[in-house]
This record gives structure tokens, sequence and C-alpha cells, in this order.
């Protein structure tokens, strides 16, 4: 498209050619050419239309015929709805969105199919403010719309409440919406889109299997989803897929996910909707994956003390040079278990290459050595004689664990199995020892328990809260159990105040030594490393806040906040804002773990579910009850309306259902429940029935301000369709903007006006100077002279102050320049002509003319003698017609070069206010000509 702008005749349309563009066009048209959206500009009054590449999908067939067109002609099919909107945009800069607009395009196959779209107008403005062109966006919403009208559908006929899709919402699990039988995707809630990092545009409208194919899900996978939803549909009960593994991209390792189908049941019992939850399990499997290789392990130890106890591990030492000793101590050596020997003076007699480097000494250096020489603690080395003196007694083997701290200072649990090595004859000539470093397995072992232990709180928490309707109390409840499971000392949840400053709690639960929080408190007392943290969406973990340097500087805030010495708190984020927090306290330092840390965040996410879920349960509870208070005494108009059922070749109307006191006073009419919009405003134009037929049709609320010109009102009307199964009916609020529109224009007709004569009085003074002292002219003449000028500007902007600068009278701005020189020159001015209304901008012009020429005549014409006459009349057709003649006054000789009087008069008029002038040094007397138009250039289109 840019190939094709260059290329374009715009020497044949309105805009002429590039080079001559304005630099705010050629800015715009760079920013449309560089968008991936659909987007064109609207230019000038005829809105010539320009346009990328991504715009060329919209237009279709029409490109590129309409390059350089009209945009209504282009259109004509959008002409009734844009229309109004550019016309608005053009007169006040008011910048326009509709929602979901139903357009027809043609698909692949050429057939005209429904699309919907977002359409945006925002205004362009030249150097003066003045609104020059449009921006239009478009962004495809028809996948979006599909889904969402299909999902209200399968909502109405499941019967299922109003606020099921808040609850959907608000789940901590991952959960999607899905309609058999092709199972698309009608609705992610906030927790899938989290965890899965994509938004719901992304999703809304694909399948199921297409999420899964784009995550190389591979197809058994897909194979089992299927299958999982055959079964769904056939049994109508829940089923679970066994895990799925999702491949990991950059490298990175895969995730495992349990998938479990829930079916949502229509009123015939068949399956309408299926609730998909995909939950990330890859850290339990890890942990089972971790202890079935330790079972493993655990066996492989076993065969090979059951091998060493066979063959004696010593052989290696006693016979170094046979080659089964060789073999042995090099199969030895390559494991990674500990292997070791004794002899019945508790003497090591062996010790293989990972028992040397556990001591992080030589072979020569261990052989020979008691525990007690090698430097093993006495209490230690006695628990470890005593098995080797029961093994040498009793020939039993021996199983232990225990925590050893090596010599090379490497602490770890052990694990170990020692036995007796017996002669043929049955002797006891050695204690054979295997050891594992067990500490990998102890802290999984803890995790595992820990995770079960947060499975069954998190279980015992939803089942205390499910039944409360409260928020305070649920809160109240959950802060209670977590902080006694915990054994913490405070727990509590509070929500960010609108200005992100203050951290408001209603109530939390302490273990009586540590005050509550409850109350206001300023988030960045507690420093600003802290709160940098909450902001970036990071768990704050504390261990001791006298030694964590992020609190270093607000110990005192701590200290007032309850002696806080460690605590933990877990920000929420929602719609990209930073809205509330949960937070754990304690008195003392505390290190916490991996689990606990997870448990208060998952805790965190279950508060902000249940309260949102208890405020909107509340609200729906309330709703009834103010309805009817709030519908009588609100300040906006508000009505109910209904559509009416004609044939659709019929046009749309609304028949008014209800409508409140202020509808009344809004629009001046009453009596008209029962009767239509037609019958009630047959003058209303189609953009009110388009717009009320689309919001019926999509269910998507719409904003908007609109007039109705035989009223001379125009109404700011918000537009949403009643969810109550009619799918007809449709809730109005406006209200009456005239006076506010009004005002709105004439702030921007003043400040334009004001920055526009501010400049033009700014370059008039500054040329007026510049001529007056100009180079060898006499500096009390040059003052005198700007003196002048400056005292004739006044007077022209005195004139126009007093008229509010709507204008001025031509007879009142030709006394006033002619004043100074009255009193001096009686009766030889003379000043006659009919009543003209001058434009701000001409009354400024004539003022600065008239006095030059006074100024002139004084000093060299008519009167600058005694009897000269200078006569100033007009008269009025098309243009307005001035004639300035002098006579009687010193005969006149042409200057042989143009001064700055000269040059203000003839081109000052002529730039101004795109008049003509005549300047004549006749013998006789100087006469000047002036036809100028009345009207002024570019004015603004006013408000009706």
């Amino acid at each position: 498209m840019a190939e094709r702008i260059r290329r374009h005749d715009w020497a044949a349309t309105a805009l002429g050619p590039i080079a001559g563009w304005p630099p705010y066009l050629r800015t715009a048209t760079d920013i449309c050419l560089a968008s991936p959206l659909p987007m064109a500009i609207l230019w000038g009054e005829r809105r010539i239309e320009i346009y990328n590449d991504a715009y060329r999908a919209i237009a279709q067939d029409r490109h590129p015929a309409i390059l350089g067109r009209p945009m209504l002609g282009n259109w004509p099919e959008m002409q009734g709805w844009i229309g109004p909107i550019l016309d608005r945009l053009f007169a006040s800069g008011e910048a326009a969105r509709l929602e979901n607009r139903a357009v027809c395009l043609k698909d692949a196959a050429g057939h005209l199919q429904e699309r919907r779209f977002d359409f945006t107008f925002s205004a362009i403005r030249d150097r003066y403010g003045r609104v020059a062109g449009a921006l239009h966006t478009v962004a495809e919403t028809t996948t979006r719309s599909r889904a969402e009208r299909r999902l209200r559908e399968l909502l109405d006929r499941t019967g299922l409440s109003p606020d099921f899709r808040a609850l959907f919402q608000a789940a901590p699990a991952p959960l999607l919406l899905l309609a058999p039988p092709d199972f698309h995707i009608l609705e992610a809630n906030d927790a899938l889109l989290r965890s899965d990092g994509r938004h719901r545009e992304q999703l809304l409208g694909r399948t199921v299997f297409d999420i899964l194919a784009a995550a190389h899900a591979g197809e058994d996978i897909e194979r089992q989803l299927h299958e999982s939803f055959t079964r769904v549909l056939a049994s109508r009960m829940p089923d679970s897929m066994p895990m799925a593994m999702r491949q990991g991209s950059d490298g990175r390792a895969p995730t495992w996910w349990k998938i479990i189908n829930t079916p949502v049941l229509g009123p015939h019992g068949e399956v309408a909707l299926v609730i998909h939850r995909a939950e990330d399990i890859t850290e339990l499997v890890r942990l089972r994956s971790a202890a079935d290789a330790q079972a493993e392990l655990d066996h492989d130890q076993q065969a090979l003390m059951a091998s060493l106890r066979g063959t004696s591990a010593t052989a290696a030492a006693t016979h170094p040079g046979s080659g089964a000793s060789r073999q042995l101590a090099a199969t030895l050596d390559s494991i990674p278990d500990y292997v070791y020997a004794f002899d019945r003076q508790h003497r090591f007699t062996y010790v293989n290459h990972a028992m040397r480097d556990l001591f992080g000494l030589p072979a020569g250096q261990l052989l020979g050595k008691t525990f007690l020489e090698l430097g093993y603690p006495t209490e230690l080395a006695r628990r470890l004689d005593g098995h080797i003196a029961h093994i040498f007694a009793t020939g039993e083997t021996v199983e232990d664990e225990l925590f050893f701290t090596g010599p090379g200072g490497v602490r770890a649990y052990f694990q170990f199995v020692w036995g007796p090595v017996r002669t043929e004859d049955g002797g006891i000539t050695q204690v054979v020892g295997v050891s594992r470093d067990t500490s990998d397995r102890r802290r999984m072992e803890e995790r595992l328990r820990q995770g079960e232990a947060r499975q069954s709180f998190l279980l015992q928490l939803g089942d205390q809260v499910r039944g409360l309707t409260d928020a305070a109390r649920a809160v109240s409840t959950i802060s209670t159990l977590l902080g006694r499971h915990l054994g913490a000392g405070r727990c509590g949840y509070g929500e960010v105040d609108p200005s992100g400053e203050y951290f408001l709690v209603e109530r939390d639960w302490t273990d009586g030594a540590m005050p509550s929080l409850a109350g206001r408190v300023r988030l960045s007392d507690f420093g600003p490393q802290v709160l940098a943290h909450y902001r970036a969406g990071q768990t704050v973990v504390i261990e001791d806040t006298l030694e964590d340097a992020r609190t270093q500087g607000a110990g005192r805030a701590y200290a007032e906040a309850g002696s806080i010495r460690a605590g933990v708190g877990v920000p929420l984020y929602k719609d990209g804002r930073f809205v509330a927090a949960f937070y754990v306290h304690q008195m003392r330092p505390r290190h916490w773990t991996d689990e606990e840390v997870a448990l208060i965040g998952d805790v965190a996410e279950r508060t902000w579910s249940v309260v949102a879920r208890t405020r909107a349960e509340r609200a729906l509870r309330e709703s009834a009850r103010r309805y009817r208070a709030l519908f009588d005494a609100v300040d906006e108009g508000f009505c109910l309306v209904e559509k009416t059922r004609a044939p659709a070749e019929a046009p749309s109307d609304y028949r008014y259902l209800a409508t409140n006191p202020a509808f009344v006073r809004h629009t001046g009419i009453g009596g008209v429940v029962g009767r239509t919009m037609r019958e009630v405003f047959p003058e209303a134009s189609s953009f009110w029935y388009d717009t009320f037929d689309n919001v019926v049709a999509s269910g998507e609320a719409c904003r908007f301000e609109h007039g109705l010109l035989t009223h001379g009102r125009v109404f700011d009307v918000f537009v949403s369709r009643l969810e109550d199964g009619s799918r007809r009916r449709l809730a109005v609020i406006f209200n009456d903007v005239t006076e506010r529109k009004r005002h709105e224009q004439h702030q921007r007709l003043l400040l334009n006006e004001l920055n526009h004569r501010v400049k033009n009085t700014l370059v008039t003074v500054q040329s007026m100077a510049a001529q007056s002292f100009r180079h060898g002219v006499d500096p009390e003449q040059a003052r005198q002279q700007f003196e002048g000028r400056l005292m004739a500007l006044s007077r022209a902007h005195d004139i126009l102050t007093r008229e509010h600068w709507g204008g001025a009278s031509l007879e009142t701005v030709v006394q006033e320049a002619i004043a100074p020189w009255r009193d001096q020159h009686r009766d030889r001015l003379h000043a006659q002509g009919p009543a003209v209304w001058l434009p701000p901008r001409h009354a400024l012009a004539f003022a600065m003319v008239l006095h030059e020429l006074c100024t002139n005549a004084v000093k060299y014409g008519a009167l600058s003698n005694d009897s000269g006459q200078v006569n100033i009349d007009w008269t009025v057709n098309d243009l307005l017609h001035l004639r300035w003649t002098e006579s009687g006054g010193p005969p006149v000789r042409p200057p042989s070069g143009r001064g700055f009087g000269s040059r203000l008069i003839e081109r000052g008029l002529r730039h101004e206010i795109g008049g003509q002038v005549d300047l004549r040094f006749a013998p006789g007397g100087v006469v000047c000509t002036i036809e100028a138009p009345l009207g002024e250039p570019g004015h603004p289109v006013h408000f009706a």
C-alpha cells in the first residue's frame, strides 16, 4: 500500500499532490501504514480514504478503487451509522467506538457472510487544533462474538443462574467451558489464562483440540481426550483422563497435567456444556518419579550387598594382583555408592573410590583406621562400633540411617546396610558395608508429606467456607484456619485502595500476642524494596526483618505493626492491577519452607475467589431491594424497552415497558409506557434503531452520544440487554448533555480563537517594532510611530472585548480609528455607510489599515494642511466595498519605495481576510479601495 499510495494520482483528488500534503497528514499516513491492524485515514470534508495493507482484507474487491475516494461513497451501506459519527467527530473532535458491529463480507468461496468488528474513530488535528481528519481502526470480533452468543444460548437452555459466569471466572482452578459436539471453547476463566499465558481472544471459538495441537501434546493425548469426551456424553458423568504430558519449549522440561471433564446437563438430561479442568501436577509427578527411582536404588543396594557378602570386598585389597581382584576393584570404584569393609578391630580394610572422595583422603590414610581415629564424634563412633560388634557376634545384617558431617564439611543423611562376610566353614572374617546419601530422598519425602498436608488443609478450608455468604466472615474463617495450621502470630487479608498507597484490613486473626493489623496501613512504610516486590506481583518472604536488606530503615514500622520479625505477603493482581494481598506474620524469626509459601499463595487465591463470590451473591440479593428505589431516585433517565415482533422486512421498533420520573424531565414526554419508539419519537434517526438492534443481537452493551435534532437535545446513552431469557429487552440509561456539549464547543472555539489571536497579535507587534525602529529612522519619530500603531491595535482589541470577541460594527471600528485626529482636524474626516458586522479578524485588520491611512494623511496628505478633506464610505452587496478618498491636500507624488504602512495595507488585508486592496497615489489625493468577504474563512460548524 505504501508503493500504491506513492504512485496514486493525488492531483486528481481534493488532497492534491503528496508534496503539498501538510505534515500532520503525512505523519498520520506513516502511522497507518506501519500498523498491523486494519487502519484507514479519512481526510477533509469529503472524508478521502487512505488505508494500509491489513485494511485490504476488509475492502476485498473494492480495493484498490476506493483509494483516494470519499469513504461514505466507498461504503454506502454504512452511511446511515458511520455518517453521523464522522459529522460529530469533525464538528467537535469527539472520538467514537462501535463494538461488535455486523458487516457482510465475502468468504473464500465468494459467498456473503456476516462478520463482526469493533470500529474506532479518533480525530487528527491541524496545527491550530481544528479537526482535519479521522483515524479509523478495525478489529474483528466474529469468533469471540459467536462463542459468547453460543454460550448465552446454552446457559439459557440449561437454566443456570445469572451468576454462574461470575463464579466460573472466580474459580481458583484452570477451567475451560466447551460446547459439544465439536467442543469449541466458549469461555476461559482467569486462572486458566494466568497458567496458559494467552489472552481470552486467542482461545474463544477454537476447539480444545487446536489448543492441544498448538502445545505439541501429541496424537495420543488427542485420542485420549476424544475418548474422555465420548465417555462424558455417554454416561453424563465426570471423567478423568490419564496424566497428559505437554512438551516443553526452548529446552525446558515437560509439564504434566491432570484433566477432568465434567458435564453440565440441559433441561432434557442432555450434555449441554462440558467444564474442562486441566491442573498442573508436574511437581507431584516429579516427586513420585523420584520416589520410584529411590525404591529401585534401594533394591539395587540390597543386591549389591548380597553380592559383596558372597565375594568379599576385601579380596581387592588382599590379593591386589589377581585378575578377579582387579576386576572387582574396578567395578566397586565405578559405582556412586560408598563401599567399605572392617576387620574385628573395627578398622577399615577396604574403601572404594566414592568413599575416598567423601573423606577427601587417599586409601592409605583410611585403611587401618577406626572411626575415632578418623575424627568421628565420640557418640557417633560408639554407635557405629556397636553395630560392627553386633554383626560379629550374631551374624545379623544391620540397617540404619544417620546424619553425618564429614571431614570435608559435607552435611547429609546416609542410609547404610552392613552385613557379615563368612568363610566356607561359616566363620565371620569381615563386616562389609554399603552407604548411600539419602538427603534428596528425605527432602522429597518431606515435600510429599507437606504436599499431602497442604491438599488436606485446602479441602478442609473449602468445606468451612463453602456455605458462608458474608465476605468479612469468610476472610476471618480463612485467616483463623491458616494461622493455626502454620502456628503463626497473625494472618489476614486486605485490599489496596484505588490510589495504590494504602492497604485496608477489615479484620484478621492473631494468636493473642500480636495485635491486629485492622485499619488503614501505608504500604510504603514497610520499605521501598518490599513495596516494589508487591507492585511487581512478587511474593515477599522475610525470615528476619532485622537481617533482611529489604527491610532496612523500616524497623520502626515493623515494630509498630506488632514487632514483626518474619512474614510472608502474597500480592493479588486482577486485570493488571494490584488489588489485594494476604499476609502471615510472626514475632520471632522463622524459616519459611517452599510448601508453606505455596500454601499461603493457594489460600490467597482462594480468599480472593471467596470474597468475589460472596460479594456477587450479596449484590444479587440486594439488587432487587434497591432496584425500585434507585429506579425512581436516579437523575438519569431510565427505561425498559422490548423489541416488537414484526415481519423481517418491517423496520425495527421498540415498546416502552417502564420509565422512571427522570425520563419525563429529560425528554419532556410522559405517558409512553405501552407505546412504541416510532410513535413517541417519529423523527428519531435510524441510528437509534440500528444501535438497539445490534445490542439485542449481540448482547454486548453499548455507550454513545446522540441527539434528537428536532428536540435540539443531545443524550449520553448506555444500553444493555437484559439476560432474562427473552433476548428482546433492553435497559436504557441516558442523560441530557446538551448544555455540556454547547459549553465544550464554546470553550474549544474560545481557546482556538484566543490562541490564534495571540499569535497574530504578537506577529503584528513584532513586525511593527521591526519597521518602526529600522536603521536610519529618528528614535523619537520611531517611538511615536510604534506607540501610535500599538494604540490602534489596543483600541481594536477594546472594541472586540466589549463584544466578547464575537465581532464588531464597522462604523465603530472606523470611528475609533479616526478618533485621535478628529479633535485636531474637526469636520475634515467624514464616514458613512450601512450597518455592517465584522468578524474579529476583519475588525483588527480594518483598524490597523485605517490607522496607517490616517497617519499618512496627517504627515503627507489631506490632513497635513488646513483645507484637506478625508471621506470614508462603504457599501455592501456580496462583498464589502470600502473607499478612502483624500482631497484638498498638497499635490501627491507616488513614493519611491514601499514603506511598512503600505505593505500592511496591501498584504495585511489580502493575507489576513482574503481581501483585495487598490492603493493609488493620484495627484489630487490618495485613494484606497478595499473589497473583502464578510464571512470568516474556515469558520466552525455551529452546534445544532
